[in-house]
């Protein structure tokens, strides 16, 4: 394989203010100080709010999906947003990552994820069929984790006081995921301002 058609992991954020990333860095500190071997908390200066997830893409098409984005991004107005509730995939009961939701105007920002979804399928990427939910993922959980040290994750990421962060969407970043074994790390490829 040349360097030329190398994959790539991409995918489409609204990249997040400093005060919301100091919430999900004071959720991911009081999950992390439990100490239980399986529980990840994410690096707060990655987090974000992922629109559109479009995976392992060949390198020399990093230039359709800039300008897909910049595209929707075009036909999107500027909207606000704000932290939401603390939420869990699959559930509560049995979490394998705990996240911040998004409130605000969500029918702006579904407009806009479905602007996404639109001109990245005329590009030629493929639609993504799941339901979309907004959040910012915090912690991974393991397979390995026990369901009481889940319990605890729980409750210790319930009882973390967190604020209500408001912020502005201007804009959504091309980011590429680059797999580490202490996790991931995130590079913006290019962004584009909204309308």
């Amino acid at each position: 394989m040349t360097s030329e058609s190398r994959a790539v992991r991409l995918f489409v954020a609204v990249e997040l203010p400093d005060e919301f990333r100091r919430e999900v860095e004071r959720l991911a500190s009081a999950v992390g100080a439990l100490g239980i071997r399986g529980a990840r908390p994410v690096r707060a200066e990655g987090a974000h709010l992922t629109l559109k997830f479009l995976g392992d893409v060949e390198s020399h098409r990093v230039a359709d999906a800039l300008d897909a984005m910049r595209r929707a991004a075009a036909r999107s107005a500027p909207f606000a947003l704000r932290s939401g509730e603390l939420g869990a995939f699959p559930n509560a009961d049995a979490p394998r990552v705990l996240w911040l939701g998004a409130d605000g105007d969500l029918a702006a920002l579904r407009r806009l994820r479905d602007a996404l979804e639109d001109s990245m399928s005329a590009s030629g990427f493929p639609r993504d069929r799941r339901r979309f939910a907004p959040h910012v993922t915090a912690v991974r959980v393991g397979d390995r984790v026990s369901s009481s040290d889940r319990k605890r994750i729980v409750e210790t990421a319930r009882a973390a006081r967190l604020s209500t962060v408001e912020f502005a969407v201007e804009r959504v970043s091309l980011m590429r995921s680059d797999r580490r074994p202490d996790g991931a790390v995130y590079v913006r490829l290019g962004e584009a301002a909204l309308g």
